[in-house]
């Protein structure tokens, strides 16, 4: 597995180097408290603040899928470091409340951010993290993303990749042997389970990032140059509906809708699109690897897959999204910075027993293994990336904030209220508007 992840710089997905959450964007709710309690090892000595005050750190996330598990690791941490608190936990409206945070007054110490656009409009906030010890680990692919002038800010999560997750048994029950990797194929996928009686889909189009950022970046990272591209429509050399597999997109939104709940797909949260799949009441969702841990958790024992999304019928052309969903960063001006830096060294030392045993993240570094306990999902993924059959995150080249807002006219349009060259107007709105901001 690890062989195959160093392909990752390889691949370099038309973005000088491969990057892309969560998604981090990934599923996000409210949640947020001081951490709970567990156990845990590590070889570097205690530490805290000066004369032994207590020190605490204010850690803000957007990967609410691994809370727990986060106070749990963080539960270690301050056992190992007595004179250290960690306050921490994930919100919904991630972006807007961590800039009320900063606003406030009541900065985090340690936080999240996306790559690209996202840790650049944040780079005058965060320290630089270049001459780290875990830096030199770093996968190579992982930088480029959180490089802003020669400096490295960030500390990669993990690589995730997504698609649609599929349940094996109803594939077969409907007699489909195979996976589809054409737009056609995919079509005839939805016809067969409706013959057998199967919903093939249930679809969280409540979260925004479910439509607004995962299934919408699928036209823009199946460009031949997303960068240009993406570059032609700031400077407004382009427009949205230039981009070439954007009725492809379109297509397979409408399958999503016309072969799921219908209008009512808007009203369905990511709890709920993870429990009808994982409950065996669909056959498909688009969601990605971090959503292993909550389909075992309902139902161990069901047989499931993970294929890439197709916008057209040239099925050399159809790769899984792969990048780093979020990078720990740390606020430059706080008080505690030293101690921030320590926890991210610790974070690294111990990455193997928490980044990847319990956190069930696919590591970003190069001495960190990755486990075949990760699953089947993160299989099938590696199995697209030894292909070199994966495309960028282009998401997080778009311009800040712009993911929310799109998924409004998207949403719109699977509630009926608007039509697709109306959806793209208003996507082709806000683009224009964030450009200008």
């Amino acid at each position: 597995m690890k062989k195959k992840f160093s392909m990752l710089t390889v691949a370099a997905l038309l973005l000088t180097s491969l990057v892309g959450c969560a998604g981090g964007d990934e599923p996000q709710s409210n949640s947020g408290s001081k951490t709970g309690s567990n156990s845990g090892t590590s070889t570097q000595p205690a530490t805290g603040g000066a004369n032994g005050q207590k020190v605490t750190l204010k850690l803000l996330q957007f990967k609410v899928e691994i809370t727990d598990k986060v106070k749990a690791m963080s539960t270690d941490y301050m056992a190992q470091n007595p004179n250290v608190i960690i306050e921490g936990g994930a919100t919904s409206d991630y972006d807007t409340i961590v800039r009320t945070r900063f606003a406030s007054g009541d900065a985090p110490d340690i936080f999240m951010s996306k790559a690209f656009t996202d840790i650049k409009d944040w780079s005058d906030k965060i320290a630089d993290l270049s001459n780290e010890p875990w830096m030199s680990k770093v996968s190579p692919s992982a930088v480029e993303g959180m490089t802003v002038d020669g400096k490295k800010l960030g500390f990669p999560v993990a690589f995730e990749g997504y698609g649609f997750i599929y349940n094996k048994d109803l594939f077969a029950k409907a007699g489909i042997d195979k996976v589809p990797t054409t737009l056609a194929q995919l079509k005839q996928v939805n016809e067969k389970l409706k013959a057998a009686n199967i919903l093939s889909y249930s679809e969280g189009y409540k979260e925004w990032w479910i439509l607004g950022q995962h299934l919408f970046n699928l036209p823009y990272a199946y460009e031949k140059d997303p960068i240009g591209m993406i570059q032609k429509i700031n400077k407004g050399e382009a427009k949205v509906n230039n981009v070439a597999n954007m009725n492809g997109f379109f297509d397979v939104l409408d399958m999503t809708v016309k072969f799921g709940k219908g209008a009512e797909s808007v009203g369905i949260s990511y709890d709920n699109q993870v429990s009808e799949f994982s409950t065996g009441k669909t056959a498909m969702m688009q969601q990605g690897v971090w959503t292993i841990d909550s389909i075992v958790k309902i139902n161990p024992n069901l047989k499931i897959g993970m294929f890439a999304i197709p916008l057209n019928d040239n099925a050399s052309d159809t790769k899984l999204p792969v990048g780093v969903p979020g990078y720990y960063v740390l606020n430059k001006n706080s008080k505690n910075l030293d101690e921030a830096k320590k926890f991210l060294t610790w974070l690294h030392t111990n990455g193997q027993k928490y980044l990847v045993d319990s956190f069930k993240l696919i590591p970003a570094f190069t001495d960190l293994k990755t486990s075949p306990d990760l699953g089947p999902l993160a299989q099938d993924l590696s199995g697209y990336v030894e292909k070199n059959q994966t495309i960028p995150w282009a998401h997080t080249l778009w311009p800040s904030g712009s993911n929310q807002e799109f998924a409004k006219p998207l949403q719109a349009y699977v509630g009926g209220q608007l039509n697709k060259e109306q959806a793209l107007t208003e996507v082709q709105k806000i683009w224009t508007d964030r450009v200008k901001k």
